[in-house]
């Protein structure tokens, strides 16, 4: 924007000081309208997310406009050489906004072009042609170190940036998931349950709740310790997440409770699934044979909320508990 804006001024004291319309002059303020255009389009694409073409198009327009000065005005090659130092603008722009090989070719072409001009001139056995050639290239070859310096530190930053995202992830699921099951925890299936509510009141699609634990879990704590109820919670969590659909939620309840959420599913459709897990978890294979109680739940067909639907749920568990365990009972 400054660029557009500097251009733009030149441009305006190149118009208002030709009160004579002089010849060179007007063609110096077609090439600088030229360049307020590119810069202006170079803006604009810049704007629309377009950074590469954007910087592109900035380079060559920096690139282009010194040669450019050399064919509206031939005198430079009797000797005034200064204009050509603005060559080395182009290469340091590149330096900053392109990649290091399109640097390192621009500055080739550069060097290239200027030795062959240097010969052309007449004037070039009065002019210290090698110190202004050592001079560019000591330019270039800093802009490709510079290059190289900022190419090193940008590809830093998007790998901190890209761990930094994995992190927020991890963090995430850390937040939500149970450390022990990897399925997700209390806090989570709070905040899921009234979500799939919501939506089932939108689509008008019913909703399944299967609340489960296991028989006597306390039983194999004290008699096989910690560890092997631990396991037990791991492989059964296990068993759960590989036995549901993909748009089913499992989430730990607490201690040996565990909760599935089961979208667009009625009522009778629950209580199939929740039969097929309760047969399917006595294969697990852990030391010890476990069995489980199971309560099932349905929206709208319980209650009209998701804490409604889960103390239904959980009170058809204790009533299979309580007709000898490893049942399964429907609320309601």
């Amino acid at each position: 924007m400054i660029i557009l804006l500097f251009s733009s001024v030149v441009l305006f004291l190149l118009l208002l000081f030709n009160p004579h319309h002089d010849p060179e002059i007007r063609q110096y303020a077609i090439l600088i309208s030229g360049l307020v255009a590119f810069f202006a389009l170079a803006y604009c694409l810049n704007y629309a997310g377009y950074y590469n073409l954007a910087a592109m198009l900035l380079v060559v327009s920096a690139f282009i406009t010194p040669w450019a000065s050399l064919l509206l005005d031939p005198s430079i090659l009797q000797g005034d050489f200064v204009p050509l130092t603005y060559l080395t603008f182009s290469v340091l722009l590149s330096s900053i906004l392109l990649p290091i090989s399109i640097t390192i070719v621009l500055s080739a072409l550069q060097i290239i072009g200027l030795t062959f001009v240097l010969f052309l001139s007449a004037a070039s056995s009065a002019f210290n042609w090698f110190s202004f050639l050592a001079f560019i290239c000591l330019t270039a070859a800093m802009s490709v170190l510079t290059n190289s310096i900022i190419q090193h530190n940008l590809r830093q930053i998007n790998a901190q940036m890209h761990q930094l995202a994995l992190n927020e992830v991890r963090l995430r699921d850390l937040s939500v998931r149970d450390h022990l099951t990897n399925l997700f925890n209390f806090r989570y299936l709070e905040e899921t349950l009234e979500r799939e509510i919501q939506r089932s009141v939108r689509t008008q699609h019913p909703l399944g709740l299967i609340v489960l634990d296991v028989d006597h879990f306390k039983r194999i704590n004290d008699t096989l310790g910690h560890p092997a109820g631990d396991t037990v919670l791991r492989e059964l969590g296990r068993f759960l997440a590989e036995h549901i659909r993909k748009s089913d939620i499992a989430c730990r309840y607490g201690g040996d409770e565990f909760v599935l959420i089961l979208p667009d599913t009625s009522r009778e459709t629950t209580k199939e699934r929740a039969e097929y897990l309760r047969n399917g978890v006595k294969e697990l294979n852990i030391p010890v044979i476990i069995t489980i109680s199971v309560g099932v739940a349905a929206f709208p067909d319980d209650g009209a909320t998701g804490e409604i639907i889960l103390k239904s749920a959980d009170t058809a568990l204790y009533q299979a508990k309580r007709q000898g365990r490893t049942h399964m009972m429907a609320a309601g």
